[in-house]
């Protein structure tokens, strides 16, 4: 707490990062690390980078009325960086969304990876969510929440949100005290209506046919089930996580990896597993392999890798889109088995 308040002394701005394609924790701890900051007199603005693309981070922005800036508008000339404060929350600098030339103050994180060479103050409880975290934060502080104040009831149900959401509804084994007692004492300030809308969001009508037809198509080996999802657009590709979520589910399967080709040029992949002899972190590192990036927490992660001059080009006619995903799809999925056996 005295490295914090330490590195307040001075700021009067404040910028917030986390990492690409922001998930409801990032958004949520992002939203509580601002709120906790302008009650210290501190003004902050909120940058992610990627698309919020996935359809309950959407309904967050838009039922939360989230004033989240594009990393593409950030401006470094509009921050006197000796007068404002960089922080970082959900993950750690090698995987933020952020320009390479910001110097992070503060990395507030809950997942197992350190932080490596990074000199700044380094807050994590190695709990389920980065929200609780800012909200043990927000208690050291001695800030109190509002019952009756709109903005105050949203940052909450924001909060809350984002401890849901990574603690699958308090129940993963990542879970902590630290989730139970930040969501007993925001309970009163939620916005009820707002929290049952976002939680329980809509999904498009595009992934219900998708899923659809990638269960048909699932092969499930020594309790392991691997599908590829086909051709989709950057827009769809939180689809790939929420089958990989509902794969994990099925009778007599203890292991899901879901993937597709994203825009023509990229394999994304995202793995969730029950079994605890499986590390989801290592397994989606080695899926990755030496020219992608994957990592992720307990019982679930996500892997990519770029396919540069073998994509799909927008102007290629559909018999050779369709041959080319068949090709990919047969190379990957042997290629994730043989992965799985070695791991």
């Amino acid at each position: 707490m005295e490295e914090f308040k330490k590195i307040l002394e001075g700021k009067s701005k404040a910028c917030l990062f986390t990492h690409p394609f922001p998930d409801p924790d990032a958004i949520g701890s992002m939203m509580g690390m601002s709120w906790a900051l302008d009650k210290l007199g501190i003004k902050s603005n909120m940058y992610y980078d990627g698309a919020i693309s996935h359809p309950q981070n959407k309904s967050m922005v838009n039922l939360l009325d989230l004033e989240l800036i594009p990393l593409s508008n950030y401006d470094s000339d509009l921050y006197d960086q000796s007068t404002t404060l960089n922080i970082l929350l959900d993950t750690v600098p090698d995987n933020a969304g952020a320009p390479s030339e910001v110097n992070f103050d503060m990395v507030i994180d809950h997942h197992k990876d350190f932080p490596l060479d990074y000199k700044g103050v380094y807050l994590n409880l190695k709990s389920g969510s980065a929200c609780s975290v800012v909200y043990n934060l927000i208690e050291q502080l001695e800030l109190e929440f509002e019952e009756d104040k709109l903005s105050d009831n949203k940052v909450a149900t924001a909060m809350m949100i984002g401890i849901t959401t990574d603690t699958e509804f308090l129940m993963s084994d990542d879970c902590s005290d630290h989730e139970f007692f930040a969501w007993s004492k925001l309970f009163q300030f939620r916005d009820p209506t707002l929290l049952k809308q976002i939680v329980n969001y809509e999904r498009p009508k595009f992934w219900i046919d998708s899923k659809a037809t990638a269960c048909s198509k699932a092969i499930v080996d020594e309790s392991v089930g691997v599908v590829g999802m086909g051709l989709i657009p950057q827009k769809h590709r939180d689809m790939i996580a929420d089958m990989a979520d509902e794969m994990v589910t099925w009778e007599d399967l203890h292991t899901a990896i879901v993937f597709a080709l994203v825009d023509g040029s990229r394999i994304e992949g995202c793995v969730r597993t029950k079994a605890s002899s499986v590390s989801a972190p290592s397994l989606c590192n080695e899926l990755a392999g030496k020219y992608g990036l994957g990592g992720g927490k307990l019982g679930k992660g996500a892997y990519k890798y770029e396919l540069c001059g073998a994509g799909i080009e927008e102007d290629d006619d559909e018999d050779i889109k369709l041959k080319t995903w068949d090709l990919f799809q047969d190379k990957e999925i042997r290629r994730v088995f043989r992965v799985v056996k070695n791991n």
